[in-house]
C-alpha cells in the first residue's frame, strides 16, 4: 500500500483527539466527532476497530466514553494506521530477477515505515517543527 485511505487519516485524527484530552478524560463520540469533523457513524466504526486492536478502551454509561488504552508515548502512528488499514508494507519478496531492484524495494519499504514510526505524543511537536520551519 502506498497511500492512506480516509479511514486511516480519520483514525489518526480520532487518536490525536483522545491524546489531547486533559487528564486522559473519557471522551464521548460526539465530542470526538466535533473536534475531528468525522461523522458519528463512521467514527463509531473506526473506534470499534481501534478498540479491537487494543488502542482504545471504552466505558459504557452516562459518564462513559473512549480513551487511549495506554500512554500516548507508547503508541506509534504506524500502529494506528495498520490497525485500520492492514499491514502498511508487506516485506517485498525477493524474486531474484534483480539484486538491485530487490535492494531498492526493501530499502524503500524500510524508509516509508520509518516515517510513520513517530509516537502519537510527538505529533504536536512534529507539527510545530514543520510550521516554524516554513
Amino acid at each position: 500500500m502506498v497511500g492512506l485511505s480516509t479511514k486511516g487519516i480519520y483514525a489518526l485524527g480520532a487518536m490525536h483527539a483522545l491524546c489531547s484530552a486533559p487528564n486522559a478524560k473519557l471522551m464521548q463520540i460526539k465530542e470526538i466527532a466535533a473536534i475531528t469533523q468525522i461523522s458519528h457513524g463512521y467514527l463509531e466504526q473506526i473506534l470499534s476497530t481501534l478498540k479491537k486492536s487494543d488502542l482504545v478502551v471504552s466505558i459504557r454509561g452516562v459518564n462513559g466514553g473512549y480513551k487511549l488504552s495506554r500512554d500516548a508515548n507508547e503508541i506509534v502512528v504506524l500502529e494506528i494506521l495498520e490497525a485500520v488499514e492492514g499491514k502498511f508494507f508487506v516485506p517485498h519478496e525477493k524474486n531474484g530477477a534483480s539484486v538491485v531492484l530487490d535492494s531498492f524495494w526493501s530499502d524503500m519499504q524500510e524508509k516509508v515505515r520509518a516515517v510513520f514510526e513517530i509516537k502519537l505524543s510527538e505529533l504536536d511537536k512534529s507539527y510545530q517543527m514543520y510550521f516554524y520551519e516554513i
